[in-house]
């Protein structure tokens, strides 16, 4: 028994010499010094529609053990925004010996606005045919980074009643990833089927231009057509717009045929100061 313990003491004693020898090694053999990245700027500034090539600009990284590295630079995801249009972004690099660097650079989208809304149609409907499913199907919303927000649109207040012809107001919001935000009262009009034996389409339901600027009510008639679908002279139509292109805000061109038995309306947001 003492020989069998004598034994297992020196195994233990050889097991921890040999691991001790195979720390020192490792640990002989280990890069000592970390990787680099560097930037020739503080701040990047790149469009919305950015390239990688962009988004890489500027950067260097290296390694003491393993030189340059630059290619292997990893730009990892944007912060929200800390005022609109600017983040920051952190890439990261690894050597070799998967010991890793980091660089923290704010990035300015030189381009960017709001969400914005669109509407496949004009929020107009007959009476008793309206509902609040067909109108949220309509409306969708556009981020020049996040692309689609259709899914995170909420409606936030309406007076909207689809049994009385009237004018009523949709109040919408959606908020991008990056944590833009867009919110608008967007006019919607309850019509008598009298008023709609004439169909005035329009390219879009929903039109933005910046403060200042102009818009003519004609470019947006796509097509006229009576009740049996045969083509009405675009010219037919009259176009009443309430547009103040110097004060931002939503605003409205109606449509309307000659003959009163058609008509619709185009919603104009104004856009002005910061997106």
């Amino acid at each position: 028994m003492k020989i069998v313990k004598t034994a297992m003491l020196m195994i233990l004693a050889l097991s921890v010499g040999v691991f001790g020898v195979s720390v020192i090694i490792s640990l002989a053999g280990r890069d000592a010094s970390a990787p680099v990245i560097t930037s020739d700027t503080d701040v990047l500034e790149i469009p919305c529609d950015y390239t990688q090539d962009q988004l890489m600009a500027g950067l260097s990284a290296s390694d003491a053990e393993d030189g340059d590295l630059t290619d292997q630079i990893v730009a990892g995801s944007f912060s929200r925004f800390v005022t609109p249009g600017v983040t920051s972004l952190t890439y990261v690099v690894f050597d070799s010996g998967n010991q890793p660097a980091s660089l923290t650079r704010e990035v300015h989208f030189t381009d960017y606005h709001g969400p914005r809304f669109t509407l496949s149609e004009p929020l107009v409907f007959r009476e008793q045919e309206g509902s609040y499913t067909e109108a949220m199907e309509r409306l969708g919303a556009q981020d020049q980074l996040d692309g689609d927000l259709d899914d995170w649109i909420t409606q936030t207040d309406t007076d909207l009643n689809y049994s009385r012809a009237g004018r009523y107001t949709m109040s919408v919001e959606v908020n991008s990833s990056l944590g833009s935000s867009a919110s608008a009262d967007l006019p919607v009009h309850v019509v008598s089927a009298e008023s709609q034996q004439v169909h005035i389409g329009l390219t879009q339901g929903i039109v933005y231009i910046p403060q200042g600027g102009s818009i003519d009510p004609k470019d947006y008639i796509d097509e006229v057509t009576d009740g049996s679908g045969n083509p009405v002279d675009a010219s037919s139509v009259s176009a009443d717009s309430g547009v103040d292109v110097n004060t931002p805000g939503c605003y409205e061109i109606h449509y309307t045929a000659d003959s009163g038995a058609g008509e619709t309306w185009l919603t104009v947001i104004v856009e002005g100061g910061e997106s």
